[in-house]
């Protein structure tokens, strides 16, 4: 294959991802094959493998978009708040507006369950170092919140913040064809006993 400029490559590069981004997140790592990334990307497989060592490397740029968009919708506006307890609160409801968009809700199988795959130990690989991240700053947060005298829990915070992607995990496979007000409702619930759970203690 002729050496690209680097414009072009960039942008043969990023038509791969998105291309291949939807092909993963419809049908999961095994079902999707390095010759049809390259037939809908209307490209050979020796352009695939000029920009992408393998599939495993595609698939793990392909799950950086997908948590992108997840630190878009959840963490962003987590950030940005200062109080512990509003952040965890937008924790439920940015998981809220990610049931409720249809570009999310409808790839996050291929990206958070791996479907498909018979031996998930690459997924799983991927997954824990995409979300450690997710789960130190969720930890982060329970931890402050217990400092201030907002939460009362014991222990570890950290087993605390990763039940929380095991939440919205749960949340996405369970409920991700449910109508919005059905999701509104059970969020609101959920954040309700989460709260309960952790000791969030009300200002008087």
């Amino acid at each position: 294959m002729a050496r690209q400029t680097g414009k072009r490559a960039h942008q043969t590069r990023r038509h791969i991802i998105d291309t291949a981004y939807t092909l993963f997140g419809h049908k999961g790592f095994d079902g999707v094959s390095i010759q049809e990334i390259a037939q809908q990307s209307k490209l050979s497989k020796g352009a695939l493998y000029w920009h992408f060592k393998n599939k495993e490397d595609l698939y793990f740029e392909c799950l950086k978009e997908f948590r992108h968009l997840l630190r878009e919708k959840i963490f962003l506006p987590m950030v940005k708040e200062v109080k512990p307890a509003l952040q965890l609160s937008l924790f439920f409801s940015g998981t809220r507006d990610v049931l409720t968009d249809p570009l999310l809700v409808d790839f996050a199988a291929g990206y958070l369950f791996g479907i498909g795959r018979s031996d998930k130990d690459v997924v799983n690989y991927f997954r824990e170092r995409m979300f450690a991240e997710s789960d130190t700053f969720l930890a982060s947060v329970l931890s402050n919140g217990r400092d201030i005298g907002r939460f009362s829990f014991e222990g570890d915070p950290l087993p605390i913040a990763r039940s929380l992607w095991a939440l919205m995990e749960g949340c996405i496979l369970q409920m991700r064809r449910q109508p919005a007000d059905e999701i509104e409702e059970t969020m609101f619930a959920l954040w309700d006993v989460f709260a309960k759970g952790i000791g969030l203690k009300l200002k008087k």
